[in-house]
């Protein structure tokens, strides 16, 4: 039986409206990562290296049995006559970072991309991405949402790349004065729409709904990334919540009177935060009231002067699902490189508590911000990625050995590790009782089913 198979028979598995819950015999669990509307296709990471994580819209839920459905035969027919496998066509796609990894398949079709920052770990792939995209997509360019102070810099990169794609070996005219057309092309096939961001911005992410009621929109929100002009971003969706719960009641032509007279009938819509993206970062970029202002709310002056709508940091720590950096895994007692890693502008794994208790994200509920819909009582953010990992801290198994040792209890049951960078040519070659088994097809790992693997195997090594 392999370590996997052990896994499955060793726990219990929940289904969930929004996620599924694997419990473990030892105590510790471990969260899908996924939020209400969208899943994990790929995540791969390596600080210097590359950057990109793409994430999925889910398919709507299937419609309800009929209301006459109360037999066991109605219900069994009802099921079958459900479509129960998923179209081999992609839903829509939204991408973190753009960095030259093996998610770039998976990313062509992301229709939104968003660029925390210029290195070029997480750009490297940006024109290619733009080219393929626009030839495998319709023909229309993606959007791209860049740090407003970088985009002079991006443009004139595009423009170069350009010239480049629409070069061509046509040759001069002949005698006659007539040009050699030949078979080739004078026109790049780059093809994007730059749309600059600043800290507290938000946008509609038009285009993408799941069925009539939900759409979907992102904020950009300050990080600190050593100096370099960095956001991170969050993912929401807004539900509309139908009437006010008092006119639910009302006919038609009293509601039509209603809103002749000016009152408004209408709910406020369900806005959840769903998904949240750091970027580079160092501990000042995350860490609660880092601005010494209330609940940490940026208020960063825009180059016009104007100031933006104020961003809740706190957003980040209640979102469903939570993308954040770790670049550094040196042991607890390493005070001098986690010095090094806030001067680079990245996190050490020393770092993790302060941050996350910062935002009483251990208790449940805690890091849910006023006026976004709580998910139940659940503890938040309900699952956590780590990535951005360096290369130093290979092979895979040490590096999360490390993250164990030093990550707080609290967190363990709903994290998982961008991992898939990491793994040495001897853990990809190895087959039974393999790490590789654990990796899920997106990249990561869960810790928990780590430290289960673990315990499973340390009888065989005694």
């Amino acid at each position: 039986m392999t370590i996997t198979e052990s896994l499955q028979d060793r726990s219990m598995v929940y289904g969930q409206t929004k996620q599924t819950l694997l419990l473990f015999d030892d105590g510790h669990s471990t969260t899908a990562m996924s939020s209400t509307h969208w899943s994990t296709v790929s995540t791969w990471s390596k600080a210097g290296v590359g950057t990109c994580i793409v994430l999925e819209l889910k398919d709507p839920p299937p419609p309800p049995p009929p209301p006459s459905s109360s037999s066991l035969e109605d219900a069994i027919l009802h099921h079958h006559q459900t479509p129960t496998t998923k179209s081999s066509r992609t839903g829509p796609r939204i991408v973190f970072d753009v960095g030259a990894t093996p998610c770039f398949d998976d990313a062509i079709p992301a229709k939104y991309v968003f660029l925390s920052h210029g290195h070029i770990d997480h750009v490297g792939a940006l024109f290619s991405h733009a080219r393929a995209h626009a030839m495998t997509c319709g023909g229309a360019g993606a959007t791209y949402f860049v740090p407003a102070p970088l985009l002079p810099q991006v443009e004139l990169c595009r423009d170069a790349m350009a010239v480049l794609d629409a070069s061509t070996s046509r040759p001069p005219p002949d005698a006659d004065g007539e040009e050699n057309k030949g078979g080739s092309r004078s026109k790049s096939l780059i093809d994007m729409k730059l749309v600059p961001v600043r800290a507290g911005d938000e946008m509609p992410l038009r285009g993408i709904k799941c069925g009539s009621k939900t759409s979907f929109f992102m904020r950009a929100f300050d990080v600190d990334h050593a100096g370099h002009p960095a956001l991170g971003y969050v993912i929401g969706s807004r539900t509309t919540a139908g009437l006010k719960e008092e006119y639910r009641m009302l006919d038609g032509a009293q509601i039509r009177d209603l809103v002749k007279s000016s009152v408004s009938v209408m709910a406020d819509p369900i806005e959840r935060i769903e998904v949240a993206y750091t970027g580079d970062t160092c501990a000042r970029g995350l860490t609660k009231k880092r601005r010494g202002g209330d609940d940490n709310l940026d208020t960063t002056i825009n180059e016009g002067g104007c100031k933006p709508p104020p961003f809740d940091i706190g957003q980040l720590f209640g979102a469903e699902l939570l993308f954040c950096e770790l670049t550094y895994l040196d042991s607890a007692e390493d005070e001098t490189r986690r010095y090094v890693a806030s001067e680079r502008g990245h996190l050490h794994i020393n770092d993790i508590d302060g941050i996350f208790a910062s935002h009483d994200t251990y208790r449940k509920g805690g890091g849910i911000s006023p006026n976004v819909a709580s998910q139940g009582d659940g503890e938040k953010p309900t699952s956590i990625v780590f990535y951005h990992l360096s290369a130093k801290y290979q092979p895979a198994c040490h590096a999360l050995d490390l993250i164990v040792e030093g990550l707080p209890h609290q967190l363990r049951g709903r994290c998982h590790v961008a991992i898939s960078s990491l793994l040495s040519q001897k853990e990809k070659k190895t087959v039974e009782d393999s790490i590789n088994e654990l990796i899920r097809p997106c990249g990561c790992i869960s810790l928990a089913e780590y430290l289960q693997w673990k315990a499973a195997l340390l009888p065989g090594r005694s």
